[in-house]
């Protein structure tokens, strides 16, 4: 399902901020931020004279370079995918798809744990100055802008992060991780859009039943004040992401987003996408490749770039290798049909380029 935003990713540390002090009765500590800053570290607002106390993460760094860096260290080069332009990688066609996968989500859940560390000496140190007998301290993750922390991913992290080790109990300052994602979204039976809330209770908050029930709380009056309605359960799995629309972008962008919008080459075979491909290369030499034919129109230029874009865009989506689609494997029966109605000096140039497969050894 394909969901757009306008105006960029909302001012979520804003909102929650408002949502703490006007419907939590919070006090932003921040305000405080000399005087506190003098006795040590705090977290970001404290509710209901100290009932709970709440430090604010958000994650804003895009992940793409940590991700492929993963990625290059632990494929195997000879079964590295070749395309154009970015795509996700279906680790499930890699010998090593679960291994790579792994390195990705521990390269993710390094940041998780940097919140969570930085929290947790937050929540210790105020703690400390101000104790009191019964306290909640919930860690939020906010997340308005990052496609790779998806619900299932922030999830499997924080539960990993939390899990007792033969060290102790980790973070037992942290009663309660909230995570918070308006980036990503999820259709519910109604037709509604959702949004994820997901919370993971620490062991020792586990015990206190009372403590849950905070939890809960605050995750209900977060969307009640957010949507206007009570939360839902959801797959934590099945969420998809939401697609900021800048005010402007580039050409090639804009040609992008229109066939996301319609993808009308999805109905193709893998057949009849290669077909297409290898046609719009052909139309685009019209225009590229020095000869003595007419040269196409300018709008006609554009036309032919724009289609083999799409048949990018479609190859990706599929996770279509590019080696399969290369001119060496076209029959001479498909080189007909592709090559059909164009100058006949542009073909023997572009048959010059593309030797018969029979010559032509594969592994």
């Amino acid at each position: 399902m394909h969901v757009e935003r306008r105006g960029g990713p909302p001012d979520l540390q804003a909102a929650f901020a408002h949502f703490v002090v006007h419907h939590l009765h919070g006090r932003l500590l921040d305000d405080q931020k000399d005087l506190e800053a003098k006795l040590g570290k705090f977290p970001d607002f404290a509710c209901y004279r100290d009932l709970i106390l709440i430090e604010m993460k958000h994650l804003e760094s895009e992940q793409n370079e940590r991700v492929n860096d993963a990625f290059k260290k632990k494929v195997i080069p000879d079964e590295e995918p070749l395309f154009y332009g970015t795509r996700r990688v279906d680790l499930g066609k890699l010998s090593n798809g679960d291994e790579i996968r792994l390195a990705i989500l521990n390269k993710l859940a390094k940041t998780i744990e940097t919140h969570l560390s930085k929290a947790s000496q937050q929540f210790s140190e105020y703690l400390a100055r101000n104790p009191r007998k019964n306290s909640v301290s919930i860690c939020v993750i906010l997340n308005s802008q990052v496609d790779e922390f998806s619900p299932d991913v922030v999830m499997h992290a924080v539960h990993r992060k939390l899990k007792p080790t033969a060290q102790g109990q980790r973070f037992s300052n942290i009663d309660a991780v909230v995570y918070v994602s308006e980036k990503h979204f999820q259709k519910l039976p109604d037709g509604r859009i959702a949004f994820a809330i997901v919370n993971v209770i620490n062991m020792p908050a586990i015990e206190q039943a009372w403590k849950m029930e905070i939890v809960d709380v605050v995750g209900q009056k977060w969307s009640q004040f957010r949507t206007g309605d009570t939360p839902v359960t959801g797959n934590p799995d099945q969420f998809e992401s939401i697609e900021d629309i800048p005010e402007s972008m580039a050409r090639h962008e804009a040609w992008k987003l229109a066939y996301r919008r319609n993808p009308y080459l999805r109905s193709k075979s893998d057949h009849e996408l290669k077909l297409h491909f290898h046609r719009c290369v052909a139309l685009n030499s019209l225009s590229f490749l020095k000869g003595g034919w007419p040269k196409p129109a300018p709008d006609q230029t554009e036309l032919h770039l724009r289609r083999f874009d799409d048949s990018i865009s479609e190859m990706n989506f599929r996770n279509l290798d590019l080696r399969q689609f290369s001119p060496r494997l076209l029959t001479s029966n498909e080189r007909q049909v592709i090559y059909a109605g164009l100058p006949e000096e542009l073909v023997r140039v572009l048959s010059s380029q593309t030797p018969d497969p029979a010559d032509v050894k594969t592994k």
